[in-house]
């Protein structure tokens, strides 16, 4: 016996809305904010590095400023006031090893606005280039064309040499880098940094 083309237009309509719906519910899902934690680098995205503290947490703009040991209490004072300016939410930071002497990092701040982040972060580039030519280091910077609007440097002086790469997606700044001994047989390669921001991107991005 045949169905009612009327009845089967119906069973479709209610079909296709249910998976409609179900899309959209997979969609929301894919599209969940992370927590701070879960926007670090994870296992495997930086070849060879392992987690090697745990995580720390800075829930204000002086806290974390004042983990820097170098500034004066004049430029903390600075620093505190335009990160307050911006938004300032919070911060996560974790550090990773590969053997005995080469290290990594990674950290990710949350600011008030996407335009507060892309500020943050041309700030943020500007005071490592002034501070490490200063004291010696040969400062090269480079674009990351995997990544709208990343930047990065290499540094090398005083017998260390390092790689680093910033990055935005909406409110969060994101920095991953990694340090080494210029006397190192086997350092991390700038390609295989870059692989791990890219890595890293793809999975905060809109999240």
């Amino acid at each position: 016996m045949s169905v009612p083309w009327r009845l089967m237009r119906s069973k479709l309509t209610v079909i296709v809305a249910v998976v409609g719906a179900s899309l959209v519910l997979l969609q929301v899902a894919a599209a969940a904010p992370l927590p701070l934690p879960a926007r670090l680098l994870q296992a495997g995205e930086l070849s060879g590095f392992h987690a090697d503290q745990g995580i720390a947490r800075y829930g204000t703009a002086a806290l974390w400023v004042q983990a820097d040991p170098t500034l004066t209490p004049a430029q903390r004072t600075a620093e505190v006031a335009r990160l307050r300016r911006e938004g300032f939410k919070g911060l996560a930071q974790r550090f990773y090893a590969h053997g005995s002497t080469q290290e990594a990092v990674s950290w990710v701040m949350q600011l008030g606005s996407a335009a507060a982040a892309r500020a943050e972060l041309a700030t943020t580039f500007d005071t490592f280039k002034v501070r490490d030519v200063a004291m010696g280091a040969a400062f090269t910077p480079y674009t990351v064309a995997a990544i709208p609007g990343a930047r990065g440097f290499g540094l090398r002086g005083g017998g260390q040499a390092g790689e680093n790469v910033f990055f935005t997606d909406g409110p969060f700044l994101y920095l991953v880098g990694v340090g080494w001994p210029t006397s190192a047989a086997k350092p991390p390669t700038r390609a295989a940094l870059i692989a791990a921001a890219t890595k890293l991107h793809a999975r905060v991005r809109g999240r």
